[in-house]
C-alpha cells in the first residue's frame, strides 16, 4: 500500500468510527422545505460557503428549486463519505481513486473548485532556488501525502531527486500549517511545503521567499505537464456514482449553487477575505490586505464548477505524471469525470 493510500485508509477509520459513535451527521428527512429532494454534502470550512449562506442567497435558490443542500463542515471528509452519510464530498483530484479504493464506492467528479496552491517557501537570505538546492536538508511539510507527493513528482521530472516523506533525498517533517512558517523563519528547517496564506507575516516582511520564481503547484503543473491547465485540483466535487446517476438534477442544482458561489468569490473576494480572515489564517488588517493583493495576483479558485472533456483530460495527466515518478501505483484506476455540456476547461 502506498502512502496515499495509508493516509487515506486511516482517515477513512477514523472518521467512521466519529460518525458511528457520536452520530454527528445524521441522515436529513427527504424533501424538507421543498419537493425536490435533499443533497448530503461534506466539505471542509470554506468563505464562499459561508458567504452564500450568511448573505441568504443559498436559502432563495433553495426556496426556488425545492431542493435543500444539507450541509456539514468537517476536515474527515473521507470518513462520513465511505459511511454512505454524504452524497458528495470535497477531494483532490489526484486523491479520487484511492478514495474510491479504500471507501468501496464508486465514484464521479462533478465539478471543481481549488486548484492546488501549495508553494515552497524558505528564508530570504536562503541562497536555494529550487528544491535541488536543498537535497539533503529538513523541509516541512503540512502532510506526507497530498500536496508534498505531487511536488516530489515535479522534483523528480526536474531535477532526479527523491523528494518523499520516510525516505529519500531529504528529511520531512510533518508540521502543523500554522508552525511551519516559524520554522522556516528560526532556521529549525530550511524550507517548507506551506499554504501560502499561512506564511502571510514573513512573505509580507520580506523574510520568507517563495521557491521556483514564486509559482504555486498550478503554476508547475502548467509548465511540466499540461500548458496552460487549470489544475491539478486540490479540491473537486465527488459524488458517489449511482447517486448522481439517479439524480441529475440534484447534481445540476449544486453546481449552479457553487458557479453563483464562484461568481460572488469573483465580484467581492475583497470583501470575503475582510468578512472571513479565519479561513486564510490572518487576522491583523496588514495581514488580511497582503492577502487579498496576494489573490488578486495568485487566485486558486476556478471560475466555472463544470468542465469539459478538456479539461479532464488534463487533469487526469496527474496520474501518468505520479506513476512515472514513483509515487504512484503503476496499477492504479483512474477516476470517472462527469463532462458537462458548455463546461469550461483550460
Amino acid at each position: 500500500m502506498n502512502g496515499l493510500a495509508r493516509r487515506i485508509t486511516a482517515a477513512v477509520l477514523a472518521a467512521t468510527t466519529a460518525v458511528a459513535l457520536s452520530a454527528c451527521v445524521s441522515r436529513p428527512e427527504q424533501n424538507a422545505g421543498g419537493d425536490g429532494g435533499t443533497i448530503r454534502f461534506t466539505f471542509a470550512p470554506d468563505p464562499v460557503w459561508d458567504y452564500i449562506t450568511d448573505q441568504g442567497i443559498l436559502e432563495e435558490m433553495e426556496a426556488e428549486s425545492g431542493i435543500n443542500i444539507e450541509a456539514s463542515s468537517t476536515w474527515d471528509e473521507f470518513g462520513v463519505f465511505a459511511g454512505g452519510h454524504a452524497d458528495i464530498v470535497s477531494s483532490a483530484s489526484y486523491e479520487v481513486p484511492v478514495i474510491e479504493e479504500e471507501t468501496g464506492r464508486n465514484t464521479v467528479v462533478i465539478g471543481k473548485y481549488n486548484m492546488d496552491r501549495s508553494v515552497i517557501i524558505a528564508r530570504a537570505d536562503n541562497p536555494a532556488n529550487t528544491l535541488a538546492d536543498l537535497k539533503g536538508q529538513d523541509i516541512s511539510a503540512f502532510t506526507a501525502v497530498s500536496a508534498t507527493l505531487v511536488w516530489g513528482a515535479y522534483a523528480k521530472k526536474l531535477h532526479d531527486v527523491d523528494f518523499r516523506s520516510g525516505g529519500g533525498d531529504y528529511n520531512i517533517i510533518v508540521a502543523d500549517p500554522q508552525q511551519q512558517a516559524d520554522l522556516v523563519e528560526r532556521g529549525e528547517v530550511a524550507a517548507c511545503v506551506c499554504l501560502p496564506e499561512f506564511a502571510t507575516p514573513g512573505l509580507r516582511s520580506g523574510e520568507l521567499k517563495v521557491l521556483y520564481d514564486g509559482k504555486a503547484s498550478k503554476d508547475m503543473y502548467a509548465d511540466l505537464v499540461v500548458e496552460g491547465h487549470e489544475g491539478p485540483m486540490i479540491n473537486v466535487f465527488l459524488a458517489g456514482a449511482e447517486w448522481a446517476e439517479e439524480n441529475p438534477e440534484q447534481v445540476e442544482f449544486f453546481l449552479d449553487v457553487w458557479q453563483r458561489g464562484l461568481q460572488e468569490w469573483e465580484q467581492n473576494k475583497t470583501e470575503i477575505i475582510e468578512t472571513y480572515p479565519q479561513h486564510f489564517a490572518v487576522e491583523a488588517p496588514e495581514d488580511v490586505a497582503f492577502v487579498q493583493e496576494y489573490v488578486n495576483d495568485n487566485d486558486w479558485f476556478v471560475r466555472d464548477v463544470r468542465f469539459d472533456q478538456q479539461w479532464a483530460d488534463g487533469e487526469s495527466q496527474v496520474f501518468p505524471l505520479l506513476k512515472e515518478t514513483g509515487f504512484m501505483d503503476e496499477s492504479q484506476a483512474l477516476p470517472n469525470f462527469r463532462v458537462s455540456e458548455g463546461g469550461n476547461g483550460s
